[in-house]
């Protein structure tokens, strides 16, 4: 088994991408190349660390009580945490069933990568960026048809209260009324409205 790679480790976070107290595990590597990347500079300059999933969940352990009275846990973020599909689920059968375990992910990663994860042990916390193919390549240099197959798959094998998915208002790509015509794209394959939310981006 391969060690995760990680970033960066912020604990304590109150209500922030999950439930309760989370502790945000930041991962290397991302398939997008997104314009106003906030963690472009950290994915350049800074040398991950190598955790196995065992000493990650034992590290994280200092938490553990935070994490059940609150019912809080851990957040996978990144990068794009779905490249390290397999430690994630080694990590999550190490770890106690009563941390809640998050995966942020644009979920434009292959298929076989997303499959293993898709139980009701793990909340999917979405960032697709944009529905429309044009704006996504733009913004990230990617397609989108990877990671809207995979919601689409997503959203059929999991109860809409194991994911959520956030549409960014992007300066200069994606404004509200492409927002608008996302949310109807993603209504239509099956996404409640109640799991979409449309938030400001943060541009550095």
């Amino acid at each position: 088994m391969e060690d995760f790679r990680i970033l960066g480790i912020n604990r304590h976070r109150m209500h922030t991408d999950g439930k309760g107290i989370t502790t945000l595990v930041a991962l290397a590597e991302c398939p997008l190349s997104c314009r106003y990347c906030i963690n472009k500079e950290l994915l350049q300059e800074k040398k991950p660390i190598s955790l196995s999933p065992r000493a990650l969940a034992e590290r994280l352990s200092i938490d553990h009580c935070y994490f059940v009275y609150t019912d809080g846990g851990v957040t996978f973020g990144g990068g794009e945490p779905l490249l390290h599909s397999r430690q994630i689920s080694a990590f999550a059968g190490l770890c106690p069933e009563e941390w809640n375990i998050t995966l942020e992910t644009s979920l434009n990663v292959p298929a076989d990568l997303l499959l293993p994860l898709l139980t009701e042990r793990f909340f999917f916390l979405v960032d697709i960026k944009a529905m429309q193919p044009e704006i996504y390549l733009h913004y990230t240099g990617q397609d989108n048809r990877r990671a809207i197959e995979n919601l689409s798959l997503l959203c059929r094998q999991l109860p809409p209260d194991h994911y959520a998915v956030k549409l960014p208002l992007i300066p200069g790509y994606s404004g509200r009324a492409e927002a608008a015509d996302s949310s109807e794209k993603l209504q239509a394959l099956g996404i409640p409205t109640e799991n979409i939310s449309v938030f400001s981006y943060l541009t550095p």
